[in-house]
């Protein structure tokens, strides 16, 4: 029944982020919020991509600099490009390996690939 109540951030301890902060479970979406305002100012103001290739392009990498700003403790250019490089030489990403540490179900089929299916599939 705990985990069906509504106010679990109440009642749920700060967690630490991969980066090594410890931050409090937020009460709202609006740490989220704030992070894709700029995207989403960009689609407003027509400074976006006009293919479905290139809209998925800058949600990648979007989505990756923004996720790895929170799991490096230093986000800089020459951490950013010392990560991807360890990608590259491992086969496989922070995030997946986070994914495993945390016991957490990967799916096949990737939430962008739902929201904005790619042209040939």
């Amino acid at each position: 029944m705990l985990a069906q109540e509504l106010f679990t951030f109440v009642m749920v301890k700060p967690m630490e982020q991969p980066n090594g902060e410890t931050q409090p479970v937020g009460t709202t979406n609006n740490e989220a919020e704030r992070t894709l305002r700029s995207p989403a100012a960009a689609r407003k103001t027509g400074r976006t991509n006009k293919t479905v290739d290139g809209a998925r392009r800058q949600t990648i990498l979007t989505s990756v600099l923004e996720s790895l700003r929170l799991y490096l403790p230093t986000f800089t250019l020459s951490s950013v490009l010392a990560e991807i490089h360890c990608w590259i030489e491992n086969g496989r990403s922070c995030f997946t390996e986070l994914l495993e540490k945390l016991e957490l179900p990967s799916s096949q089929q990737s939430v962008l690939d739902q929201v904005l299916p790619h042209p040939s599939g």
